[in-house]
């Protein structure tokens, strides 16, 4: 048996595959996000407590008890915190989407200008780089006590095996490229390159430590498998083997990549080119700060999230109202914005509401949102010479008939919805298994594992509507674009002391 470990913004998940990669078991736990501002944190003591609890439950599990061989693990990238030298945590995690070192960034990205390293590196606020320096400025005393800087993937390798070490992918937040961190950069800013985990190719392996295996009945033989983060699994747990099928991802956050043959080497605007690993593959997109978790924020925001039947009620209201949502455009950029456009300090906004207008018009306005913010990523993706021609979706985003059929009209692409949404599990226990050399590659272990649930084809009548209301939300927000730092500036007058908590979609 083989155990996937997925730890994201608002949950972690133990999901068991056979051998021949069907989900056999499958339990979470919610993992609680606290949002002050631009601060968003979680406690990996609490991570700890809670996958402690799943290993326990998976163990009480007849038919699983002794029988885990393999276990592996995909987390949030661009996630950070400081341990102590017996691997104690020193401070909270700051998380992907936590914003408090934009100033260290720009810093950052200065230095690297001046030392004509721009097409080499680059830093954006979500780098572990910046937080790690600040942190350094803001609590200098906890700083000084760090042995080494981890986020939530090093922290599961921690735990299964008591070693530090992270993938090259992940690495690559923390200005690690060919093969080596660029050492010189990382101390001219003032940090320690030692502080930094060591960098194993994803297929590493060891053997998960005799505590574990003990306290939670695993196998005598079990052993813990490297591979990456959960972006990039997403993508693996939901191409389908067509190479002009791109694949969206919206979970928390919405992603959208298409693997290729080959890699860019100069792609214009926010877009990733990385290769997978060992893998001769790359990976072209980019993901947001908030996909489903726009749908997260309107159930929270506007309706009954005791009432079971939530969802149901929400996709009601917005079928219930025409496309474009009587004229209201939702700018859904709650956390700020890193893709297709960068900027800390974006936020939200309704637009064109008027005095009829009613919670059925703002649930379809951030319905359809969902779908521009997909294709705006889209976009940076075909803009870039890759040529697609349908898209897969997967995650909790993709349990909405409704959106699935907007992302179809808006994009004009066929939307092909993977029958297992736990696409980033998929992935994780994909790039297991051809690293212990049960497939010879991804696109075979696509055509065993990954199955299409329903295909749904876009409305010619439609996406002209929206061709039109979709560049009206891209010429809002380039109007809107100067005015968030403003915006920003005249919030700072405002103490705010209240915290909110991600839940689950």
């Amino acid at each position: 048996m083989y155990l996937v470990i997925n730890l994201g913004l608002k949950s972690i998940r133990g999901i068991v595959f056979n051998e021949e990669g069907k989900q056999i078991y499958t339990t979470s736990r919610a993992v609680y996000s606290n949002l002050i501002d631009h601060k968003v944190e979680q406690d990996s003591r609490e991570w700890k407590i809670k996958l402690e609890n799943i290993l326990t439950e998976i163990s009480s599990i007849d038919y699983l008890n002794g029988k885990i061989e393999y276990i592996t693990s995909t987390t949030s990238s661009s996630c950070i915190f400081g341990i102590d030298d017996k691997g104690n945590p020193l401070t909270k995690v700051m998380m992907v989407s936590d914003k408090r070192a934009y100033k260290e960034a720009q810093e950052i990205e200065t230095i690297i200008n001046s030392q004509g390293e721009k097409s080499i590196v680059n830093c954006p606020e979500s780098s572990i780089i910046s937080k790690a320096l600040w942190v350094k400025r803001n609590n200098p005393e906890v700083f000084s006590e760090v042995k080494c800087w981890i986020g939530a993937g090093e922290f599961l390798n921690y735990y299964f095996t008591e070693e530090v070490f992270t993938d090259t992918l992940n690495a690559s937040k923390g200005f690690f490229n060919d093969g080596n961190y660029h050492e010189d950069l990382i101390n001219n800013v003032g940090l320690d390159v030692n502080t930094l985990p060591i960098v194993r190719e994803m297929g590493y392996e060891l053997p998960v430590l005799k505590k574990i295996k003990t306290t939670f009945n695993l196998s005598p033989k079990c052993k813990y498998i490297l591979t990456t983060y959960d972006a990039i699994c997403a993508v693996v747990g939901s191409f389908d083997g067509d190479k002009k099928t791109a694949c969206d991802v919206s979970g928390t956050v919405t992603s959208v990549r298409v693997l290729s043959d080959h890699g860019l080497n100069a792609g214009k605007g926010l877009i990733l080119s990385q290769k997978l690993g060992n893998h001769d593959k790359f990976l072209i997109g980019a993901s947001n700060n908030l996909g489903g978790g726009i749908i997260e924020w309107l159930k929270q925001a506007f309706y009954n999230e005791a009432d079971k039947n939530v969802y149901y009620i929400m996709e009601n209201n917005a079928h219930e109202i025409s496309i474009g949502a009587h004229g209201i455009l939702f700018l859904p950029y709650m956390l700020g914005e890193r893709a297709p456009f960068k900027n800390a300090n974006a936020k939200g906004s309704f637009f064109g509401v008027n005095r009829s207008s009613t919670i059925k018009e703002f649930t379809r306005a951030v319905f359809e949102s969902t779908a521009f913010v997909s294709n705006d990523l889209l976009k940076l993706i075909t803009s870039n010479g890759l040529d697609i021609e349908s898209m897969t979706v997967s995650g909790g985003l993709a349990r909405f008939d409704l959106i699935n059929q907007i992302k179809a009209d808006v994009t004009n692409k066929r939307i092909k919805v993977i029958e297992n949404f736990e696409s980033t599990s998929v992935g994780a226990f994909i790039l297991m298994m051809i690293s212990l050399n049960r497939f010879n590659s991804i696109e075979e272990a696509a055509s065993k594992i990954i199955k299409i649930r329903k295909i749904i084809n876009p409305s010619e009548d439609n996406h002209k509507v929206y061709h039109e209301f979709f560049m009206f939300y891209k010429k809002l927000n380039e109007r809107l674009l100067p005015m968030y730092n403003d915006h920003y500036n005249l919030r700072k007058q405002i103490k705010s002391f209240a915290s909110e908590t991600i839940s689950n979609l």
